[in-house]
């Protein structure tokens, strides 16, 4: 459920850049970095995570859930606030006018964007590390999986059904981390 909720996020992002950018090259770049921070960053949190454990070690669990809540809230906020394909339009609308020239899937621009899209999964990894869940290698490796699979199936249909379907995935993802959350002091 943490990595669906996660990759949403990578998914969105890969539509509206697959919406213009989306060959072999640019897919395998996109999901191999969005995969690849997915997956650093849930065990870069998890380090510090464990280190602030053992300061909250009676209410650690219950920061953990509200840390999760809050990112959930917070996706599903910006996915309502924005209309269907806002990502993409906006990507578009910026091509357009020649604001964005160079492949946003090359040096630092694709950096950025996964750094960007990854930053909840850092404060996953920080809720786990506030849990001591012991083996965070393997949630990790799954969410860095899972969010490469989802920028590569995205930017493949950013074009079509980009603009349609890329709200409601959001808000998906954001009900999955809320519901997560709820139920992550007593899992």
């Amino acid at each position: 459920m943490v990595a669906a909720g996660l990759g949403m996020d990578a998914m969105s992002v890969s539509m509206a850049i697959g919406v213009r950018w989306h060959g072999r090259r640019q897919i395998f770049r996109l999901a191999w970095h969005m995969g690849l921070f997915q997956f650093l960053m849930p065990l870069a949190g998890s380090f510090a995570g464990r280190e602030l454990a053992g300061l909250l070690k009676d209410v650690g669990a219950y920061i953990a859930a509200v840390l999760v809540i809050a990112l959930g809230v917070k996706m599903l906020y910006e996915a309502l606030k924005s209309h269907p394909g806002a990502a993409a339009e906006k990507t578009e609308h910026a091509i357009e006018h020649g604001r964005i020239a160079k492949d946003p899937t090359r040096g630092w621009s694709l950096i950025a964007l996964s750094l960007a899209t990854s930053v909840d999964a850092l404060v996953v990894g920080i809720s786990m590390g506030l849990k001591q869940v012991s083996d965070v290698v393997w949630p990790s490796v799954v969410i860095g999986l899972v969010a490469g699979a989802m920028s590569m199936s995205g930017t493949l249909i950013g074009r079509r059904l980009g603009k349609a379907i890329g709200r409601y995935a959001e808000i998906a993802g954001a009900s999955a981390l809320i519901i997560l959350g709820a139920i992550f002091p007593w899992i």
